[in-house]
């Protein structure tokens, strides 16, 4: 089993990166991508540990961007963490992160919920803290019911805590990526609810800039998505992915590693990775993600 799309708490997710490994271990997942948001310190203390023969782990990132009016995400797959470009990026992206975790906090104490920021920085171990944090606070303070009720009343897009945020755009993202020797994937491709016409030009312009691939499947990905993601992949020449975009137990709907197979047409971004699980068959690699 492959996933090339998760989070610790390093980002958004629930886990830390060694109970995320410890999860992954359980579930038989061979291949592994730890991409949280803007860092790679999650990354940075898997490679700390004892490397396991069974699970070979690849160093991701999910980079916030921006297209046109739309925020896109784009992971960073096989990458170099210590690539002075990506740090540079990473601390201009965190920056804004900072800025706009302080302007939720003030933005919830106009509704009335005190020392938001500090609860939820408390609350998360770190001052970099995401709507995912925030909304845990408002449950633990008993302001919402569940993850869901949160985004709906305060965070979600157009809501009194939303705050826009202006990330890096398109090209940069990949460039980045590029400059630390890995390969740019547009993360949940259908998530961003562009019209059939905008999304082919999202792809084109992707891939003329050096873009390798796109998550075919995604999260709990519907058989008619991953079809479509399928023939996009060969429409603009691009490379497949696949990630559970685990976050925890109660904000994701599918476990690490359970998201549906890659349709066997599909050239797997990990194909020429090297051998996994004792094969360099690309069609292997297909039937066993």
């Amino acid at each position: 089993m492959i996933d090339l799309h998760c989070h610790s708490n390093y980002s958004d997710g629930l886990l830390s990166p060694a109970l995320l490994l410890a999860r992954a271990k359980q579930a038989g997942i061979s291949l592994l991508a730890l991409t949280d948001h803007d860092t790679v310190a999650g990354v940075l203390a898997l490679q700390q540990m004892e490397p396991d023969p069974k699970i070979r782990i690849i160093p991701g990132i999910e980079l916030s961007a921006r297209w046109k009016k739309y925020d896109v995400h784009i992971l960073g797959l096989n990458i170099n963490v210590h690539a002075p470009e990506l740090q540079a990026i990473i601390i201009e992206q965190q920056e804004r992160r900072v800025l706009r975790a302080q302007a939720i906090g003030e933005a919830l104490q106009r509704c009335g919920i005190t020392d938001a920021y500090v609860k939820t920085c408390e609350l998360a171990g770190d001052a970099k803290v995401g709507r995912a944090h925030y909304a845990q606070l408002l449950i633990k303070e008993g302001y919402v019911r569940d993850i869901k009720a949160a985004f709906k009343t305060y965070l979600g897009k157009g809501k009194v805590a939303y705050i826009p945020v202006t990330w890096i755009d398109l090209k940069t993202s990949v460039q980045v990526i590029q400059a630390a020797g890995g390969q740019a994937v547009i993360a949940h491709p259908l998530k961003y609810k562009l019209t059939r016409t905008k999304l082919h030009e999202f792809l084109q312009e992707f891939k003329d800039l050096g873009g390798a691939g796109i998550e075919v499947v995604s999260g709990e990905s519907m058989p008619d998505d991953i079809n479509k993601m399928s023939k996009l992949c060969e429409k603009f020449s691009l490379l497949a992915s696949s990630g559970s975009d685990y976050h925890g137990e109660g904000l994701s709907r599918i476990a690490l590693g359970r998201q549906k197979s890659l349709p066997n047409d599909c050239v797997p971004i990990w194909s020429a990775w090297g051998a996994v699980g004792g094969t360099g068959n690309e069609s292997n690699f297909c039937s066993a993600s």
